[in-house]
């Protein structure tokens, strides 16, 4: 039997340990390959996407690395080496992976499918990165509280699993301690009693840190008033308070889709 043809036999029982999940065993298989045939771009290949498999993304970029050096249009190896650098925190370069799989490849769907989503993720942590030199900036920009909100907003809005939204309970924080010197007036509702009653027991349960009775309220006051920007701005607040991140994100989201220069930075109020 020739070598050729026993390297062969190598990477077929590679490649069928890594069908099996067999990590381990594929990647000693892969090691022998690679070291008998070092310009062999499959199996530093098949090798990096065993070490990612393992944790070991440090020596799985080195193995793609090897892989492209061996064969530069190599769109698979690309790809993974994309993967590899998402992996390890490194988006932007993750990104430049996926494109050049890309422009290898144009039907490489993978590549596509996860440049899309990074490109996303790199978006979404730029709303952040905004969002976060407004709220912990030693001096305030006007209005920085407003744009904050926005920011973390679109950041979410983009990429759900953003931390952006671990900000939104401390900001709401901020709205209602700071905000309680000044007030965001709803509407007149004159000759809507049914309404105003609802709205004044759900300021005062606001106002008293009473927050699942001044949900209930808001809530019924919703029913009578749906598009109110002022009510779902409460909702939001009362939601931070009560643990419930994604609704309250969606209560102030819903407020931007109403009135898209609302004011954040208040505490809203019925009209006297």
């Amino acid at each position: 039997m020739s070598q050729q043809q026993s390297l062969q036999e190598l990477v077929e029982l590679g490649q069928k340990a890594m069908q099996n999940a067999e990590f381990d065993e594929a990647l000693e298989v892969f090691s022998r390959v690679a070291i008998e045939d070092p310009t062999n771009p499959a199996a530093w290949f098949y090798l990096g996407v065993c070490y990612l498999e393992t944790g070991q993304p440090d020596n799985a970029g080195e193995a793609l690395d090897r892989a492209i050096a061996a064969d530069p249009d190599y769109a698979d190896a690309h790809y993974m080496r994309g993967t590899v650098m998402g992996a390890t925190g490194h988006i932007d370069l993750a990104a430049e992976c996926y494109r050049k799989a890309l422009a290898i490849d144009p039907n490489h769907y993978k590549a596509e499918e996860f440049l899309i989503r990074t490109e996303a993720l790199i978006e979404s942590r730029k709303h952040y990165r905004e969002a976060m030199r407004l709220i912990y900036s030693p001096q305030h920009e006007d209005d920085w509280c407003n744009r904050a909100v926005r920011e973390l907003l679109d950041s979410v809005a983009i990429f759900p699993d953003s931390p952006a939204k671990n900000e939104f309970k401390n900001l709401s924080k901020y709205v209602f301690e700071s905000g309680q010197r000044r007030f965001i007036y709803g509407p007149a509702v004159s000759g809507e009693a049914m309404l105003i009653s609802m709205l004044g027991e759900a300021e005062s349960a606001l106002e008293t840190n009473r927050w699942p009775d001044a949900l209930t309220r808001y809530h019924e006051a919703l029913d009578l008033a749906p598009d109110e920007a002022f009510i779902h701005h409460a909702l939001g607040l009362c939601y931070f308070y009560l643990e419930d991140l994604p609704t309250g994100i969606r209560a102030w989201r819903h407020v931007i889709d109403i009135a898209p220069e609302y004011d954040f930075s208040a505490v809203p109020r019925l009209s006297q």
